[in-house]
């Protein structure tokens, strides 16, 4: 955990070695090829689709649309890091997305890791993440996606919400295969190549497996990325994910986001409590 408490001398042992002092745990404070972590259907407040030419999957956009260092800039007033507490997250390192002042903006981010695809969707899926809703004059329960590649060559976009967010406070939503519909929350289907209707019906993760539909198209399929976003029309909007586990990322292991100390400065913040340590018992 974040605030797990670590004697110095392990701090700096780990920092010196470029190592985390969590074993397992991946820190994320920027999007690009560095994380795997990207945007990719952010828009303005006007509905302008954003492609930046670093922090967005350009795959995403085929070609559709041309990339701009204009548009990073866009984005990064949108979906950005922070270890300071001023947006989302009382004091821990969070990746905020933030609405915006119209109301047919955007904010969706997700791991595509190289681009070859991340995992396989099946039943063994599950994830868990932590998250901090502020107390804006509207809100958003954030939701958990996927980009899967249909075993019928089409692409699906799947997202699943939680229920039960409370504003202005921290948020640990878990799921897996087995998760239930609750008052219509679940994973819903969405996709150019799925009827509206029947793809608008939310359901537990082996309920889509068991569709008479897209059973075959899902079960096995490619999970291409798996992320989070804030929805369409998200008006004042803004929430901070403070870490995520998933089954399809980090080998399971948790992704902490916000700002870290160099491996550098890590070192001399440990030294520095070593040498204080030593004068107080000379």
């Amino acid at each position: 955990m974040r605030h797990t408490i670590l004697s110095t001398t392990a701090i700096a042992l780990a920092a010196c070695m470029g190592m985390s002092a969590t074993a397992g745990v991946r820190h994320v404070n920027a999007l690009g090829a560095g994380t795997g972590w990207y945007a990719d259907d952010v828009r303005t407040s006007a509905g302008v689709y954003l492609n930046g030419t670093n922090s967005s999957y350009q795959p995403y956009f085929q070609g559709a649309l041309a990339s701009s260092t204009a548009d990073d800039a866009l984005i990064a007033q949108q979906l950005y890091f922070t270890d300071t507490g001023t947006a989302s997250g009382g004091g821990s390192g969070v990746m905020v997305m933030d609405g915006t002042t119209g109301n047919a903006g955007k904010t969706s981010v997700r791991y595509y890791g190289a681009g070859a695809g991340i995992g396989t969707l099946n039943s063994s899926f599950s994830s868990s993440f932590r998250w901090y809703s502020d107390p804006y004059s509207t809100s958003r329960t954030v939701a958990l996606n996927f980009l899967v590649l249909g075993n019928n060559g089409l692409k699906y976009s799947m997202s699943w919400l939680g229920t039960g967010t409370q504003i202005n406070a921290w948020n640990t939503f878990s799921v897996n295969a087995d998760t239930a519909v609750v008052n219509d929350n679940g994973w819903r289907l969405y996709s150019n190549g799925a009827p509206g209707s029947a793809a608008g019906a939310a359901k537990s993760l082996n309920g889509w497996f068991a569709d008479a539909t897209y059973g075959s198209i899902l079960s096995g399929a490619t999970v291409v990325g798996q992320g989070f976003n804030i929805g369409s029309y998200q008006r004042y909007c803004r929430v901070g994910i403070d870490w995520l586990e998933s089954s399809l990322i980090n080998n399971g292991d948790r992704v902490e986001f916000g700002i870290v100390p160099a491996p550098g400065a890590a070192a001399l913040i440990g030294l520095a409590g070593l040498a204080g340590s030593r004068r107080r018992r000379n």
